[in-house]
């Protein structure tokens, strides 16, 4: 659950993030489109500079009505420019874009005053077609003779050609990160309707567990009951179908716990609660539950163990659930006349190591990762034994959080080894748990 409130915040962090880089596009987008238009005044500006100086040698000292024209046709190709002019003094077009105005008088305002300004001009108006026109005028001159006018006329719809790389650009950036944006609120939805499920799951496994548990307690009495008013005491075979009712009462009891503890660590809510501990307790207490389907299978089993109580600092519930599950587990994967081996020892300055080995089916290098993070059962795992793949996941979680992790060593076809390392605290007598001191 702590997983998924980070994956939650780290989307929620990446979305604030892509808001914050639409609004600098859109503001980068309007620096870049007005440079851009810069650049296409500045360029008109020039053309129509260096064409002035060109109409200048096209008037004098007559005029070559050819080279204007070729002049301004030339100019008239460029799809940035919507017309080009020259006028004497008088107002006369000399030449023209548009044949048809060639002799004609130029007596539009921005014309007027373009031949009665010394210098360039840049004038913008609104034209007849409704679009925002920017005429650029250029005085016609050989010394300080001024023969007439060149203007360049370019409006909002033919400066979109020279526009429009960078619009496209801009225009995919920007859908771009628009996309990733969409993409991050799918995914966050995603998320929320994950934990809604997850939330509504935990409350079933619970509800379910809750029962599971109810109908165990009325079981234990039913057999408590049994017991204690059979009426032959001593019958062996009586006994053994006791004890197999008890060991399958506890195997139900451990299947509810891990169905529990996983989803209490989904919903957030296991903690942890670290005293004193005395693990060689629990390891012996995990081992003794065990010995009677060791027997019934013929299992050869060997602990090894300091006499003096190993203690450390842990959860006693969690950890009597992962020495339960791993004893469990190499119990129910170990065939008949198979071994185990457990072993509890400080083997490294300020750690002790809980060890494990058994006989059997061993486990591929491919799935050993799998079934420590996932509800994974091996096909090998599936073919010896029964079960639901829960309880090496819980182990590998539990011992997370105590600051370890479940390590396995396997040979396929020969044995499987279960170990962790937990530090052991420096403790005064006086602080031994009362579980860890002899008599």
């Amino acid at each position: 659950m702590r997983t998924g409130k980070l994956r939650e915040t780290a989307v929620n962090l990446s979305i604030a993030f892509s808001a914050l880089v639409l609004l600098l596009i859109l503001g980068a987008a309007r620096l870049m489109l007005s440079d851009a238009r810069k650049s296409v005044f500045e360029d008109t500006r020039l053309r129509a500079e260096i064409s002035a100086r060109l109409a200048g040698k096209a008037m004098f000292p007559k005029v070559d009505l050819f080279s204007l024209h070729f002049l301004i046709n030339n100019l008239a190709l460029d799809k940035v420019i919507k017309y080009a002019v020259v006028s004497d003094q008088s107002g006369k077009i000399r030449s023209h874009s548009e044949p048809d105005k060639i002799g004609g008088k130029d007596e539009s305002r921005e014309g007027i005053a373009a031949r009665n300004s010394r210098f360039a001009l840049t004038q913008s108006f609104k034209g007849p077609d409704g679009l925002e026109y920017y005429y650029f005028s250029e005085p016609v001159a050989v010394g300080s003779r001024r023969l007439g006018t060149l203007a360049i006329a370019i409006n909002g719809e033919t400066m979109r050609y020279r526009l429009a790389a960078t619009t496209h650009k801009l225009a995919i950036i920007f859908l771009a990160a628009l996309g990733a944006m969409g993409l991050l609120l799918e995914i966050r939805s995603l998320l929320r309707r994950e934990q809604r499920s997850s939330a509504i799951k935990s409350a079933m496994v619970h509800t379910v567990s809750h029962e599971f548990n109810n109908a165990l307690t009325v079981i234990d009495a039913v057999i408590f009951l049994l017991e204690e008013t059979e009426p032959v005491k001593n019958d062996p075979a009586r006994a053994g179908l006791y004890r197999t009712l008890a060991y399958e009462r506890k195997s139900l009891k451990n299947y509810v716990k891990n169905i529990l503890s996983e989803a209490r660590m989904e919903a957030g809510r296991f903690k942890i609660e670290k005293k004193p501990l005395a693990l060689s307790g629990l390891v012996a207490g995990a081992v003794s539950v065990m010995e009677e389907l060791m027997l019934k299978k013929k299992i050869s089993f060997t602990l090894d163990m300091a006499k003096e109580p190993v203690v450390i600092d842990a959860d006693q519930e969690a950890m009597a659930l992962v020495l339960s599950n791993l004893v469990g587990n190499a119990v129910k994967y170990t065939p008949e006349n198979g071994r185990i081996a457990v072993r509890l020892a400080a083997e490294k300055a300020g750690q002790v190591t809980f060890r494990i080995e058994n006989s059997g089916r061993g486990i591929a290098a491919g799935d050993i990762e799998k079934i420590k993070t996932e509800f994974f059962r091996t096909g090998e795992g599936q073919a010896a034994a029964e079960g639901f793949g829960l309880g090496l996941k819980i182990c590998n979680d539990m011992l997370l959080l105590h600051g370890s992790a479940l390590e396995i060593k396997s040979e396929p076809g020969k044995n499987v080894c279960f170990y962790f390392s937990l530090s052991v605290p420096a403790l005064k007598a006086a602080e031994t748990p009362a579980s860890a001191r002899p008599g």
